[in-house]
This record gives structure tokens, sequence and C-alpha cells, in this order.
């Protein structure tokens, strides 16, 4: 990361298509995400991120209408935070959710990786690219491991085994409409893939709970060997403080609070290792729901980096002919690599040059002595009473939705309170106030909330003394919210200049102006920041516009008109001062120039 946004970074890199080409389908495995990031990830899917990870309004409605149904996001239950100032069009991302809800106190969903399916617009060629690596998807500026493979286009790649596993694995949990687990498993069945320069993939594998699996073994002429990573278990350390005889050197790099820990356990793990090397430790991912998001970027692109933790995950193996690497999702703890959470790990041989980058990164963590690592940290009896809480909620969830004229109610299997009494569980919508869950009750009632704000993502917040921890979870609704209540909310969200700035980038395939300025702004923020504005002239579609359209792709309009009947009649009816009398006057004139020319270009009549 090098930006406070997602910018520059291999991981959206990897979802985006490149120019000619769309995304058929996606899918996103994480542990832990937030919206903010999900965002960022459509953006880039569909091809409308800028050099930050972010977009405009304009951007925003478009990536939402080219990856509906297209894309989903599977990550642990619990995990899924939203920013403390949550746009209402947030709302509409519940369908791109879909949670593993594996008991946390036994194990964790853990992998991290994205698939993609890319078609090039002209033609049936089809391009598949996968990420692996360490990066969960949220705005966490930490070190991070990835590993991209893209298909070869003439059959000329490598075969890497694990691969179709591991997509049927990510299709089974992503239940996208048409896009079963065996077909994209056969699909995959005879794709060759492209490494990145330096890199031979022995072995890339998804284990899940039923899965077997070990640490590797030690390498014969072992010289040298690092292990990278921020959470660290005492009997897996000990296992690789032993690999290689003495002339093997040993480093390991981790925070300083897991490297204390280790320090004083009666087994002593660490006494193999010769050097041991400290990085800040990451961020917690609850941490991004309170960022000042206008202080966050009022920060000048001058300004020195902030201190980056380390997320990384790797295990480097150095000797007289050969570089090994051991990469992925997996801490080194014993759920991590003996199980049961669920991971992927990839073994590479490496070149000289990553070796050497390999190294260099190493070299960046401070040298660590014994002495300075003091007593052990104690934990937090009220953080831990709330995170243990917390992995009971998530573990006993099963609430569904209704929705009812006076608002909603929510219906649970079984009471969802956590068994510590202590503790106080209250939910709500990600825009309404939250409402106490009574204790022993399998039923309450939501506040009436709009139409716009009608979604299947719900916060919850646990209380405990002066602290509290909130996250995000699915209700499901029936029926399920579809295109309509999206079409609503984002005519909602868009006020008249950016939907004809909308209705102006289909028939240009460019952006106009600045898309209505960005997407997680209101317009009160917009404005505030002195950012320029412009009249009719500039946000209306010309006629010219609309003409060369026609005259490069006739069906560009049929699916502008489209969008013109979706939207049009719901923004013209809002009542609110967002519409003023000079838009209602702009936007009627381009309707009754659109009725005369959709009737003269391509048969359409109002």
């Amino acid at each position: 990361m090098t930006s406070q946004r997602l910018a520059n970074v291999a991981y959206l890199d990897a979802l985006r298509p490149d120019s000619g080409w769309h995304t058929e389908f996606a899918f996103l495995a994480s542990y832990s995400a937030d919206l903010v990031a999900l965002v960022a990830a459509l953006l880039a899917i569909s091809g409308r991120d800028d050099d930050r990870g972010s977009g405009s309004k304009v951007d925003f409605v478009t990536a939402i209408e080219r990856t509906a149904d297209r894309v989903r996001l599977i990550l642990q239950a619990g995990r899924l935070v939203a920013p403390a100032k949550t746009p209402r069009i947030l709302s509409i991302l519940d369908r791109y959710v879909r949670e593993v809800r594996h008991d946390e106190s036994i194990r964790s969903w853990h992998p991290k990786a994205t698939l993609c399916k890319h078609k090039r617009n002209d033609s049936h060629e089809v391009q598949w690219r996968l990420w692996i690596g360490s990066r969960n998807l949220t705005r966490d500026l930490s070190w991070d491991s990835g590993l991209t493979l893209v298909s070869s286009p003439n059959s000329s790649g490598i075969e890497v085994p694990g691969i179709e596993e591991l997509a049927a694995e990510l299709a089974t949990h992503a239940q996208l409409p048409g896009v079963a687990a065996e077909v994209v498993r056969s699909q995959l069945r005879t794709v060759r893939w492209e490494v990145p320069d330096g890199c031979t993939v022995r072995n890339l594998r998804m284990f899940t709970n039923n899965a077997k699996r070990t640490l590797p073994t030690a390498p014969a002429g072992l010289q040298k060997v690092v292990l990278v990573s921020p959470f660290l278990d005492g009997n897996i350390v000990s296992k690789i403080a032993r690999w290689g005889d003495h002339s093997t050197r040993r480093l390991i790099v981790s925070s300083m609070l897991e490297l204390a820990k280790l320090q004083h356990q009666e087994a002593k793990p660490l006494t193999g290792f010769e050097q041991l090397l400290c990085m800040d430790a990451p961020v917690p991912d609850d941490q991004f729901a309170s960022i000042d998001a206008d202080k966050e970027n009022a920060k000048s692109d001058d300004e020195e980096p902030e201190p980056r933790g380390l997320h990384a995950k790797l295990l480097y193996a150095e000797t007289e002919t050969e570089h090994l690497l051991w990469t992925g999702s997996a801490n080194f703890t014993q759920r991590g690599w003996q199980g049961p959470n669920s991971e992927i790990i990839a073994e590479l041989k490496v070149s000289d040059e990553i070796a050497a980058g390999i190294n260099d990164f190493v070299s960046r963590a401070r040298t660590v002595q014994v002495h300075e690592m003091g007593a052990a940290t104690e934990i937090d009896p009220t953080e831990e009473a709330l995170e243990c809480s917390r992995k009971e909620v998530c573990t006993v969830w099963n609430v569904r939705q209704t929705l009812r004229s006076g608002g909603s109610s929510l219906t649970a299997t079984d009471d969802p309170n956590p068994t510590n009494p202590t503790v106080t569980l209250a939910v709500g919508t990600l825009v309404s106030d939250l409402v106490a869950w009574p204790r022993g009750a399998t039923e309450i009632s939501l506040p009436l909330m709009s139409a716009v704000d009608v979604t299947e993502l719900l916060r919850c917040r646990l209380f405990l003394n002066d602290k509290s921890v909130t996250w995000l979870m699915r209700a499901p609704l029936d029926p399920t919210p579809d295109a309509d209540r999206d079409r609503l909310a984002i005519a909602n969200y868009l006020d008249p200049k950016s939907f004809l700035a909308w209705i102006r980038s289909l028939l240009t395939e460019e952006t106009a102006g600045d898309g209505g300025g960005e997407w997680d702004r209101s317009d009160h923020d917009f404005h505030s920041r002195n950012v320029r504005t412009t009249g009719p002239t500039w946000w209306i579609p010309t006629l010219e516009e609309v003409l060369k359209a026609w005259a490069r792709d006739p069906a560009s309009l049929k699916s502008v008109d489209r969008k013109l009947r979706d939207y049009l009649a719901i923004i013209r009816s809002d009542s609110t001062d967002k519409v003023t009398q000079a838009d209602r006057h702009a936007i009627d004139q381009f309707h009754q120039t659109w009725l005369v020319l959709s009737k003269a270009l391509i048969g359409v009549s109002g």
C-alpha cells in the first residue's frame, strides 16, 4: 500500500480487466473486509478505479451496474466492518457478501484469494486471473505478500495443480447465479498459467477443515531460513527453529508483542533463531471504522507515509543450489499450518532476484534484544470478553428479516445474545439507530426505514463497561432485495447533474467532468471543499454526443434508453431541495430531446 486509499497495489491490478475486456465473474475470499475496500475492488473489477483505488459517483454506479450478480465476497462471519460515517448507498452492497459461519473459537475461514474470469468484448477469448496472498480486503497499509497467476492465451504456460479445487471451493460458498462449482472446476481443468518472472510454482493448495496438512520438510543443505509472520505459535515456531544444523542461519520477523509472548513461554521456542527482528503489529480491522474520512483525505500527497505494520506470511529457505518460498494466508500458528483453519498456501522456487528482494524486506525490520522484551503484555479483560462474545454471537446467529409497514422485524432461531450476562447486544441497519436485543427474545422490531435503506446488512454492537465492538452481519430478507431496490437507492444517491453525467459517460465511454464528485462524499462535503461546479452546458449530454454514440454502436442507445426509463421518473419525482428548479428544467429539456432522438434513431417511442 502506498497511500491512504487502495492505490497502486498488485491486489487491484489482479482484479482489473485489460482495456477491451470485461469481467464475467469474480470471487473475492478474505478473512476480514470493510465496505470501503469492497467498493475499491468493485471499481477495479469494472475498470473504473482511479490511481488511488477510488472513483467518482459516476464510476460507482457504473461499477454496480457491471458487477451485480457477477461478484461475491466470501469472508468469515463477524469480520465485516463499515466506516463510521456510512454513506447510505452502501446498503446495496449486501448482494455481494456471503459469510462462512465457522465457530472462531475452533477454526476460521482465513484464505485470501481472488479469482476473476475476464472476457474480450469483441470475441469469446477468455482470461483467468488468480491472486493469492496474505492481504485482507481492508484499508490496512501493512506489508503483505501475494502471488498473481494469469492464464496463458495459447496453452503454453504451466499446469498448476490445486487451482481447480480452490476455485470449486470458492464457487460453492459464493453461490453466484449460473456459476456452479463443477462448471468452474471443469473450465479450469485445461487452463495453463503464466507465472511471474523468477518463480516456479511447485504446489498451490487450499486447505479446508478436513484437508490434511503439515509443515514442509526442511530442505537438505539448508544454509538460511527466514520466518515472517504477524502471529506466532510456539509449537510451530519451535519446529522451524530445528530446521538445518549448527551452520544454518535462522531469522524470525514478527511484532514485538508476538516475540515477547514466545520469549516468555517455558519451552523457549525462539532459542534456535540467531536473530529476532520486529516490525509494527498490523492495525486491527475494526480501527478503520473510526477513521475520520475528512482528516484522512485532507492529507497532502507530499506527506511522509505512515509506519507500516507487518501482515505478510512467508517462510523462506536458502540452500547452495536453490531458494524456496512458502507463502499464502496462513500465519505460523497450529490452526493455520496444521488445521483446522481454511487456508491457501503456495510453494515456490524463486530466483536470486526475488530472494534478494525478500532479504531486502527483512533488512527493514529492527533487531530485537532479549532484554528489550520485558514482561509479556497482559490481555485487557474487557476486550477479551467482547471478542469472545463476538465469536459466540456470530456462531449462533441465524436471523431473518421481514419488512412490515411500520419497519422490519428480526426473527432468530435462537437468542443471539452472548452467554456472558454483563455483555449487551444491540442491532440496527447501516443508517438507523441501534435497538437493544433483550435476553431470551427471538424476535425484535427495528424502526421504520426508507425504501432506499432496505438491506440485508445489519450493524451488531456489543457493550461492556466503557468499551464496545461493532461489525456487520447478514440477515436475509424474503423476498431478497432485487434490482428495483438498487435502482431506487442509486436514483436517490445521484443528483440530477450526477445522473446525466452518468448518461453522458455511457454515450461517450468517458467520465464527464468530475463524475459527480468522489463516490463517498455527500453533496455538502463535495461543495464545501470548493470543488469546481459548472452549468448545464457541462453536464447535459449533447446532440453531437448522442449521434456519435449511435454511429459507433446503435445498441448503446438502447442501453441508455433503458437507464433513462429506469431512473428518470424516480429522480424527477424527488421533492427535496436536492433538485433545484433549474435542474428540473434542464432534465425536462433533455428528456424531450431524447424522446425525439430515440424514436428517430432506434425506433423507441416514449
